[in-house]
């Protein structure tokens, strides 16, 4: 079998017409936000500067194939989903490995049926320490070098998080985490954090304000209590534990809310004790931002003057970062989130993932029938090429362009942006 940039990495998940577009960038303008277009006839497809697998996504499938081929003898277990991308984790679950929580959290695979032979992974979100713990009453030590080596797929820009959480920790910080608290990255970030320090999990720039009532004054302890109640650390003291903070976040969130929630808390530390003890009281942590979450976002925002009719972003409808770039999409045009071109019932029907209502949806008369048509496709971080490849097929289909037009697309950097 063939493999791309990590070795293990399965072939058949790339698409020839999303590499082509990769390999046109790479020798054509790199550097530019500026995104790729695609003109098959009359249908112009605009495709970001970036998108699909991130290096930690790429370097997870990568050791989960690797742990199949290497150890054919194991039993393989994943902790839970690898990512959040049915057709990788269908795929794996096809090879044989067991997920021991399914994506509600709930246990499939008890404690005494695991044993020191067998092999479970941690996937690309990472795991909390009760979870490694219970590996361990397995026999399983997912602290032994060849473990973390081998096994644990944890994203590592995930592991700078929790580091520079506990340095932060060690210096009298209380940890705020910016991310959905019943995310799994979050789960495991508030797990790790919390053994350094206290924790309080934010989900936008609103809870922002109202921890920041709460240091300036302006909400009473009862109300705090209430908003936040299950969110903090155990034993959190709002009076005590809000006098110093540093913001983390869970990667797959939008950078630029993590930086207005900063923002936000920096201000109410200003209102409280002034300017010149800013710092002391709200650290600087946009060292934590994750690069490849901004490297799909901002490419995103550059679309957005481009007067494209629509957007169609592909990837799992439980992904934290694709949602976000249909947040930004959906801003300017109609945008619509589907897992595969399986949801295209045809060009006048689509089945979409409603982000806000979290449920499916049906759009009629979503596809304009003149001609020039401008479309914007791209997916998320956790989202094989080939998946945007098929959406891409499927819709010029619909215009009556087939693999023979699609091969002889005029490439170009658009620059009317």
């Amino acid at each position: 079998m063939a493999y791309t940039q990590f070795d293990r990495v399965p072939n058949h998940y790339a698409g020839p017409i999303i590499q082509k577009v990769k390999d046109f960038r790479q020798a054509n303008g790199k550097r530019s936000l500026s995104p790729t277009l695609l003109e098959i006839g009359q249908l112009q497809v605009l495709i970001p500067r970036h998108f699909g697998f991130c290096f930690g996504v790429e370097r997870a499938i990568h050791m989960a194939f690797a742990t199949l081929e290497k150890n054919p003898e194991h039993r393989t277990f994943l902790v839970s989903e690898i990512i959040h991308n049915p057709l990788v984790n269908n795929e794996l679950k096809e090879r044989g490995i067991e997920f021991i929580y399914d994506a509600e959290g709930r246990r499939q695979v008890s404690e005494d049926e695991l044993g020191d032979g067998d092999i479970a992974l941690i996937p690309a979100f990472g795991t909390t320490l009760q979870i490694e713990d219970s590996l361990k009453q397995s026999g399983i030590d997912t602290s032994a070098e060849e473990y973390r080596e081998n096994y644990d797929t944890t994203c590592p820009f995930v592991s700078k998080v929790w580091k520079r959480g506990e340095e932060l920790g060690r210096e009298g910080y209380t940890i705020i985490i910016h991310g959905k608290y019943k995310h799994e990255e979050t789960q495991a970030t508030h797990s790790h954090t919390k053994e350094h320090t206290q924790t309080l999990v934010v989900l936008d720039e609103a809870e922002a304000k109202n921890v920041a009532a709460y240091i300036t004054g302006e909400m009473a302890l009862a109300d705090f209590e209430r908003q936040f109640a299950g969110m903090a650390s155990e034993h959190f003291d709002p009076e005590r534990d809000l006098q110093r903070v540093a913001v983390v976040n869970q990667t797959t969130m939008l950078a630029e809310e993590t930086q207005q929630v900063t923002e936000t808390l920096r201000e109410a530390m200003r209102q409280r004790y002034g300017e010149e003890n800013l710092d002391y009281h709200c650290a600087d942590t946009n060292d934590t931002l994750c690069y490849a979450t901004n490297q799909n976002q901002n490419p995103t925002r550059a679309l957005l003057r481009s007067s494209a009719d629509l957007a169609l972003i592909v990837g799992g409808y439980n992904s934290s970062n694709t949602a976000h770039l249909v947040e930004i999409c959906s801003e300017i045009m109609p945008s619509f989130l589907i897992a595969n071109s399986d949801e295209i019932i045809s060009r006048h029907s689509i089945r979409h993932f409603d982000i806000h209502a979290k449920q499916m949806a049906e759009s009629q008369d979503w596809l304009p029938g003149k001609f020039p048509v401008r479309l914007i496709i791209t997916s998320g971080a956790s989202c094989p090429d080939i998946l945007m490849n098929q959406v891409l097929q499927k819709v010029a289909g619909f215009y009556g362009y087939g693999e023979a037009e699609i091969a002889e697309a005029n490439l170009s950097i658009f620059e009317e942006i």
